[in-house]
């Protein structure tokens, strides 16, 4: 059976009339849902707070965050703001967002001294909008998501300070959330060269930036700080390891302490919700540069007084095992990873035995670390060993032989 032209002609009109309507639809629920938040901003008049509390929210749109591929899917905060967002503006008339990325200045603003306090004059209005709250602010977050900031870079300290500074007089609590993995590229806080060593390093910088004046005291004066997303970066970009992600708490919390004038356990927080890869920034096409901060392999050298080995033996000594039992429970938190363990010998034997000697040690301390259940685990017999990586000033002969005389485990990524 055939169609007529004069049929066909008329289903594709009534088709296009349904398209039509459809797309109607749609743009009136477009309009309509963003309706919902429009009165939120009825009262911001950009520049001064309500008289209630004021949560701010800073969203990290530098590239670390984003990505800088377009298929990179950039880390996505809209679950962790969902999440939390009733702890976060309990208390808040007045809510504001803002993208920030090198320049400190030049904060990019979403939501700007909205109201979160409920406008109608009827109480079943009033409820509408209190339920709106947490929606409209998660919208707000992600247009700021999508913001690609005028300059390169990610000034996560400048933007706290003008964030403190943003805050304003609130006369109740004043709350200020970051969503950043916490790689600083400019600034005191500049982590492209650190080796996310230990407590000392992270020490350093934070008196570095106290002798810069890049923090105060004061900065952060009666405002209570929430980091959000520490460690967790695009796809595309270096990625943390447990090891990392810790030192960067310790790092913002020391910074965060050292911005209050009494800093209470309250005023510093980090979170314990995941952001996640998704949608967050795949709307741009544009992508700003930054540096890179990488990531250093972890390495545990086991010489000296903690060597695992008697000279000419590869037979692991009894303290050997209580070293290797901790080193264990912290590799297995390192999920992703593998495990390189070389075994060296000092110059002292034939080549054929130093060959052996270090095989067999490596293979001793993987054989340890897999029964304590660390997975991945690969030893590589390595001879001797040449120089003693980390060594300070000039070393005694005993003191060569004991590096030369060592086990290295490496964390590979």
């Amino acid at each position: 059976m055939t169609t007529s032209p004069v049929r066909r002609l008329a289903t594709a009109l009534l088709l296009s009339t349904l398209m039509a309507g459809l797309l109607s639809a749609c743009g009136l629920a477009d309009s309509l849902d963003k309706a919902k938040c429009d009165w939120m901003s009825e009262r911001a008049d950009g520049t001064s707070p309500g008289p209630a509390g004021h949560t701010l929210i800073l969203v990290d749109a530098s590239a670390s965050v984003r990505g800088t591929t377009h298929r990179s899917g950039g880390v996505d905060h809209s679950d962790a703001v969902g999440e939390k967002a009733a702890d976060w503006l309990k208390d808040a008339g007045t809510v504001s967002v803002a993208a920030f990325g090198g320049d400190a200045r030049d904060l990019r603003w979403s939501a700007r001294n909205w109201s979160a306090t409920p406008l109608a004059d009827d109480e079943g209005g009033q409820e509408r909008q209190r339920k709106s709250v947490p929606e409209c602010v998660g919208r707000a977050v992600a247009d700021a998501q999508k913001t690609v900031p005028a300059r390169g870079g990610s000034d996560i300290l400048g933007a706290m300070r003008e964030a403190s500074a943003a805050l304003g007089s609130a006369e109740g609590p004043r709350r200020l959330i970051v969503l950043t993995d916490g790689l600083s590229t400019t600034g005191c806080a500049d982590l492209t060269q650190a080796r996310f060593a230990d407590k000392a390093e992270r020490d350093a910088i934070i008196d570095v930036c106290l002798d810069a004046r890049e923090i105060a005291p004061d900065t952060l004066a009666s405002v209570q700080t929430v980091l959000v997303g520490l460690g967790r970066t695009a796809r595309d970009e270096p990625q943390a390891m447990p090891a990392h992600t810790e030192w960067l708490g310790e790092l913002w919390k020391g910074i965060c302490a050292a911005a209050h004038p009494q800093p209470d356990r309250d005023d510093c927080v980090l979170t314990d919700v995941t952001p996640t890869n998704s949608r967050g920034t795949e709307a741009s096409t544009k992508r700003t540069s930054e540096p890179k901060v990488d990531f250093p392999q972890r390495v545990y050298r086991m010489a000296g007084l903690r060597a695992l080995f008697d000279p000419g033996s590869a037979e692991l000594r009894p303290a050997a095992i209580a070293q290797l039992t901790k080193i264990a429970v912290e590799l297995r938190a390192e999920k992703g990873a593998r495990f390189l363990v070389y075994g060296y010998v000092d110059p002292r034997g034939g080549s054929a035995n130093n060959r052996s000697l270090s095989q067999a040690r490596a293979d001793a301390v993987r054989d340890e670390l897999t029964g304590l259940g660390v997975r991945d685990v690969t030893a590589l017999g390595k001879g001797v060993a040449v120089g003693c990586p980390g060594a300070r000033g000039e070393l005694t002969t005993k003191q060569k032989l004991q590096c030369d005389r060592r086990v290295d485990i490496r964390v590979v990524r």
